[in-house]
């Protein structure tokens, strides 16, 4: 079992204290995390320098999110070149986000499209020894919202895995617990990521599909049942990777440690 956090949240929260990048990383390998989660526009930037860095602080890349644009033939990313790249990087793990339906486009045909692609990326990537993942994405673009949605794409790619993000259902009004019911043999991967609906200055929520303001909270702290997933997870015989999740915190380097503290105390509790 490892814990996780976002690069990105390693870098607002840099913004945010004004701690340099050193102590910060310090801080979080104390609290327990061993790992980020980094988009793939980031690390194009300087793949072997910053892969390096982030190893040497004990914070090595544990898997890169890409957004591809699947739908549109011949467009969007080369997810060979993607998976190469994580290769050279020595990254075991990816989160494909296959694209989203465009204005004018034919849902079916976008997300059949879609779902061959990402076929192809599985099978390419278990040469290079890369799981491919893919999860319940909080937009009403995309073709892999609800649980029955995600299902869709699992029955089709038996390569691919689940990436359970434990608060994006509650964006679709669907109950993390029953997703989990459905979803949990093809589970290869979990981000952790509460909710909270108490307005939070200076936040920007994000709006559920009927109307209701969601804000980020650290893990544990929210509406969403973390303390159950947890729980299931473990009994399952899941022992992978937690990735802690918040975007949009104002307050993200005491976020990010409260919601390691959080599930270190958890995971303790049920082991």
């Amino acid at each position: 079992m490892r814990l996780t956090v976002f690069y990105d949240h390693i870098m607002q929260a840099m913004r945010q204290t004004e701690k340099p990048f050193e102590e910060i990383a310090h801080a979080l390998v104390k609290a327990g995390i061993s790992g980020v989660e980094m988009d793939y526009g980031e690390l194009v930037k300087r793949p072997r320098r910053l892969c390096t860095q982030l190893k040497n602080a004990g914070l090595p890349v544990s898997c890169v999110y890409a957004f591809f644009d699947w739908g549109i033939p011949e467009n969007g990313l080369d997810y060979r070149r993607v998976i190469r790249r994580l290769a050279r990087c020595r990254v075991t793990h990816l989160l494909a986000v296959p694209g989203f339906v465009r204005d004018g486009q034919d849902r079916e045909e976008c997300r059949a499209r879609m779902a061959g692609t990402l076929a192809e990326c599985c099978r390419y990537a278990e040469r290079y020894g890369i799981s491919v993942g893919m999860e319940d994405f909080d937009d009403e673009r995309a073709t892999f919202a609800r649980t029955e949605e995600l299902l869709w794409y699992l029955e089709r790619v038996p390569e691919l895995s689940c990436t359970f993000d434990t608060g994006n259902f509650l964006y679709s009004g669907e109950d993390a617990l029953a997703a989990w019911e459905k979803l949990k043999s093809r589970v290869g991967y979990v981000h952790c990521k509460d909710r909270s609906f108490v307005v939070k200055e200076k936040e920007e929520p994000k709006l559920t599909t009927d109307g209701r303001a969601m804000y980020s909270a650290p893990v544990g702290s929210g509406v969403i049942p973390m303390q159950e997933l947890v729980k299931h997870l473990r009994d399952s015989g899941y022992d992978g990777v937690f990735a802690i999740e918040h975007f949009g915190s104002q307050f993200m380097y005491e976020d990010m440690l409260a919601s390691a503290a959080w599930l270190r105390g958890a995971l303790a509790v049920i082991s």
